[in-house]
């Protein structure tokens, strides 16, 4: 990236410094699907509550449409295929022929760092359930990312499940 390897994105409301290490960041991927991310972040951030854990999770809404989803409910008869994401190494779940969803949060992964909390991801959309996390819940079996060439590597498509 051309950015400065460490940009200061804001103070939370409860006073805690919150930054992005662009080497050190796992956002790039959503930054791809919504390009103006880090603005919504810093919007945010005056706002939140971050607290002292290693690791916090936030959903903010911004009150206002800031971009679109690409996590949606699938139905039987949907046609599925697994393929990695650009920067993954694991195998997700897709849906061809389905659209993004309008959305007016943000979710922030922040990770603390020594000098405050480190933007780890941000993406438009709402905090995963628990059960997203394990591979056959019931979750995983009725949603999916919405299918887009530009964000998979295109060799790992398949139609069957890893």
């Amino acid at each position: 990236m051309t950015k400065a390897k460490i940009s200061n994105l804001g103070t939370s409301h409860d006073n805690k410094n919150v930054y992005i290490d662009y080497n050190n960041t796992n956002v790039g991927y959503h930054l791809l699907e919504t390009p103006n991310l880090i603005s919504l972040v810093k919007e945010a951030i005056p706002k939140l509550r971050i607290g002292d854990k290693e690791q916090v999770v936030l959903s903010f809404d911004l009150g206002r449409i800031v971009g679109t989803t690409n996590l949606v409910k699938t139905e039987k008869d949907d046609e599925i295929l697994y393929a990695k994401r650009i920067g993954r190494t694991s195998y997700s779940r897709f849906v061809k022929h389905k659209k993004p969803v309008k959305c007016s949060n943000i979710v922030i992964v922040l990770r603390k760092g020594s000098t405050g909390y480190n933007l780890w991801t941000s993406m438009c959309g709402n905090i995963l359930p628990k059960d997203a996390y394990i591979k056959d819940s019931n979750f995983n079996n009725t949603h999916a990312l919405v299918y887009d060439e530009k964000l998979i590597q295109p060799e790992t498509v398949t139609y069957s499940r890893p």
